[in-house]
């Protein structure tokens, strides 16, 4: 009888305890293989902990109105969770969880104490990666969400084949949670890379579904070529935004406002030959339910980005002995915003390109990396007011006539200084101090209209703690 209890006792405990025993020991970090042939990697967890201010900025809302921020708190907390595994030696898999405690910005605002603290949960990745060759694994498919990244010296700025927009071309340096340690593109969909010469050649096709702004569901094709030598690197890449529209109709809206027309002189109605975007013309036409224009062009969302990088390793001149990992490099990386010219907005080709140069200065294993980065962007318009309310690939213009030139000037150049320094496995720090293109969330989870450092002369301070096991 007592045998027969303690059999029926350790069959409950096999039986209900088995799972338990097993997540505690996936969550404790254990490696554990059934006979599926499913692994499961070490548990991941990281908090981080951010404070900063934006020292100068400028609040801009329209034309000439701007407010001054001085001393604005930049406080976020970050939870990252995340689990990757194998299966058959030939599929990978990860699955991770975010959580980022943030104040929304506002331009009347105390200590974060007194404002309303938001939550936002999101998933820091999902995918699934299958391996052609286990023995070469510079060679797979993926799929899922992901951030991607193709250029390892993007600290901060760069980063513009998927970071960027076309028409309009917005440049990003954040998410709007995530200020820094972010220089990545959240990526919907599915990326290939196939590599010869032991993985010194590689390419890269991706297929990417735009998720964030309308018409949802667009996805825009791409392909990267790279070279990589110890010495030097260079790559090119080539995307087209919106390539494959799921809604062709609202890539190209034919809405008023994303129209650029012609308006023929009528001397009896006192109106004045006119050629340009239809919020630029005269009260009386944009009101006349006749429509005494026509329509010439109506702006689109769509075209071609190009992409050329390049980085020189001289880390080799410093003795290995005090050499830091990412000591002395010299890079670069230049892009075309938009092949195709259209009117007014989008005249110059040279107005679409930026160009970020780098260097990684030398710390002698004070610190693990310590990057400067420069820019150079001369669009002439910076707002995301009529993209972020319609998706209208335009920006917002106060004056039609001078293009904003007598009442709205912005400077070209960005910078950023980035640093970090790991103390142990556990223990890492990160320093940024900027001038870049800074857009923080509101309380609809909107961004600031304008980019928050307008000129060189605004800057503002990060410093992240994080700890990881």
């Amino acid at each position: 009888m007592r045998l027969s209890r303690s059999k029926s006792m350790g069959n409950l405990v096999k039986t209900r305890l088995k799972p338990m025993l097993a997540l505690a020991i996936l969550v404790a970090g254990a490696r554990a293989e059934d006979s599926t042939g499913v692994r499961f990697d070490e548990f991941k967890a990281r908090m981080a902990m951010e404070f900063g201010h934006v020292v100068r900025g400028e609040f801009r809302t329209a034309g000439t109105h701007s407010e001054p921020i001085r001393n604005l708190a930049l406080n976020r907390n970050i939870v990252f969770l995340e689990q990757s595994g194998q299966f058959n030696e030939a599929w990978e898999f990860k699955a991770g969880l975010m959580g980022v405690l943030w104040w929304p910005y506002t331009p009347i605002a105390g200590p974060p104490g007194t404002r309303t603290m938001r939550v936002e949960p999101k998933l820091s990745i999902l995918t699934a990666r299958k391996i052609f060759d286990p023995a070469e694994a510079d060679s797979y498919v993926e799929a899922g969400f992901f951030p991607y990244k193709y250029n390892r010296d993007a600290w901060n700025l760069g980063e513009y084949l998927y970071r960027s927009g076309t028409y309009p071309g917005s440049l990003w340096t954040n998410d709007g949670y995530q200020l820094m340690d972010h220089a990545a593109y959240d990526a919907y969909g599915v990326h290939a890379r196939f590599s010869n010469f032991g993985g010194n050649l590689t390419h890269d096709f991706n297929f990417f579904t735009e998720a964030a702004t309308d018409p949802i569901g667009d996805i825009t094709p791409a392909y990267e070529l790279s070279f990589n030598h110890p010495v030097f690197q260079f790559g090119f890449g080539a995307a087209y935004n919106r390539g494959l529209s799921y809604r062709p109709s609202q890539t190209r809206p034919k809405d008023d406002a994303n129209s650029y027309i012609e308006v023929q002189a009528d001397p009896a109605k006192g109106i004045a030959y006119y050629k340009g975007p239809f919020l630029g013309a005269p009260i009386a036409i944009q009101g006349d339910t006749t429509r005494p224009f026509a329509v010439l062009h109506n702006w689109t969302q769509r075209g071609l980005k190009l992409m050329g990088r390049a980085a020189l390793d001289l880390g080799f001149l410093i003795p290995e002995a005090s050499r830091s990992p990412e000591d002395l490099r010299l890079y670069a990386e230049v892009a075309v915003l938009g092949w195709e010219n259209q009117p007014y907005f989008y005249e110059k080709r040279s107005e679409r390109i930026p160009i970020m140069l780098g260097v990684n200065l030398p710390t002698f294993r004070i610190l693990d990396l310590v990057a400067f980065q420069a820019e150079y962007y001369n669009a002439q318009f910076n707002d995301t007011y009529y993209y972020n309310i319609g998706s209208l690939p335009i920006w917002k213009v106060e004056n039609y006539q001078t293009r904003d030139q007598e009442s709205y000037k912005k400077s070209p150049w960005r910078w950023s200084l980035y640093g970090r320094k790991s103390f142990n496995r556990i223990v890492n720090i990160h320093a940024q101090v900027a001038s870049d293109h800074l857009r923080l969330r509101e309380a609809t989870n909107a961004f600031t209209e304008y980019e928050l450092t307008l000129y060189p002369r605004n800057w503002y301070y990060l410093v992240r703690m994080e700890i990881g096991i």
